[in-house]
């Protein structure tokens, strides 16, 4: 009996954990404005706008576990009012005046006025105590999606595995440098199942157009491109994918939903993609106990004198109907 009490004493002892203050050099930093704002043509113009503050030296409190796999820190840093209430906030349309966004709670500044495709905005915010920020955006015109098609198992992965394939032929008509998302979803009615996302192959589609963003091996649902390979002109693709196991054995259709975006969503959502893919493997490491060797990622940021995102899209869906 005294050895099993001796055992949870030293167990207690050993997984017990502690709070002290240690001295940290934060680098200085300015304080600034952080805004986030995607707009659509299917919702009114919204804005959140905060504020990125240094850490002051009584600010933070660092908390150490001692387990049985070493020692493991954490820095707990309380929770800042970081929302922004008294911001102006403008929003241009094609250089003229549109509107100045109103504050409603949680550092939201929302407009009743809808963009249109084929306009350029630009948001202009200030705030006492900081800098002028600034960003703009283009909504572009959609491509034309033809010759529409997809093909159940015409291969197999390397685990064996359906592959199928997914053809269209995309027309872009506007000579500027244009920005393109693609997803699909495998829709049926069979085993209670509305949809499934569909996965594209990552060693299997390796035309110039679906790889130049070299976003695919990080995230399979989702395909970013450009119109590099076919401004203004016409390009066919195929498109290898596979889907998951109960929509498989149903009859389905292919829906493909295509967003036309801007170059700033375009750069975002890459940086986006290939942080939570390291983030990912971050935990994953941590849960193998294996050594870390993540790199961390920036996210891109359009904001003029803050930091953020103001970008754009324009979306298009459409059902491919099994022949």
């Amino acid at each position: 009996m005294k050895i099993r009490i001796y055992i949870l004493v030293f167990l207690l002892t050993f997984f017990s954990s502690c709070n002290r203050k240690i001295d940290f050099d934060f680098p200085d930093v300015e304080p600034a404005i952080v805004i986030n704002s995607i707009i659509t043509p299917e919702s009114p113009i919204s804005v959140n706008i905060s504020a990125v503050m240094p850490i002051a030296e009584d600010s933070y409190t660092v908390v150490y576990d001692t387990v049985a796999i070493g020692t493991i820190y954490s820095l707990h840093v309380p929770k800042p009012k970081y929302c922004i209430e008294d911001a102006s906030v403008l929003i241009y349309e094609d250089g003229v005046l549109l509107c100045s966004l109103e504050y409603t709670e949680d550092g939201y500044y929302i407009s009743d006025k809808y963009p249109k495709v084929g306009s350029t905005y630009t948001l202009i915010v200030n705030a006492p105590g900081y800098k002028e920020c600034k960003a703009t955006t283009t909504l572009y015109n959609m491509p034309v999606l033809s010759n529409m098609s997809f093909r159940d198992t015409v291969s197999v992965d390397q685990e064996g595995y359906p592959l199928s394939k997914l053809s269209f032929t995309i027309t872009d008509n506007d000579p500027n440098c244009n920005f393109y998302e693609m997803s699909c979803r495998a829709v049926s009615d069979k085993y209670n199942v509305e949809y499934d996302w569909v996965y594209f192959n990552k060693s299997r589609n390796t035309d110039k157009v679906l790889t130049q963003s070299e976003s695919l091996p990080f995230n399979d649902r989702v395909l970013l491109f450009t119109d590099k390979y076919f401004s203004n002109s016409s390009y066919n693709l195929d498109v290898i994918y596979s889907y998951m196991t109960y929509v498989a054995m149903a009859k389905y259709d292919l829906e493909i939903t295509v967003k036309a975006i801007s170059e700033s969503y375009y750069e975002y959502r890459r940086s986006r993609i290939m942080q939570d893919y390291q983030e990912e493997g971050l935990f994953e490491n941590l849960a193998n106990g294996e050594t870390l060797s993540s790199i961390p990622v920036d996210i891109y940021s359009n904001i003029e004198n803050g930091y953020g995102i103001f970008a754009s899209y324009s979306t298009m869906t459409d059902t491919i109907m099994r022949k």
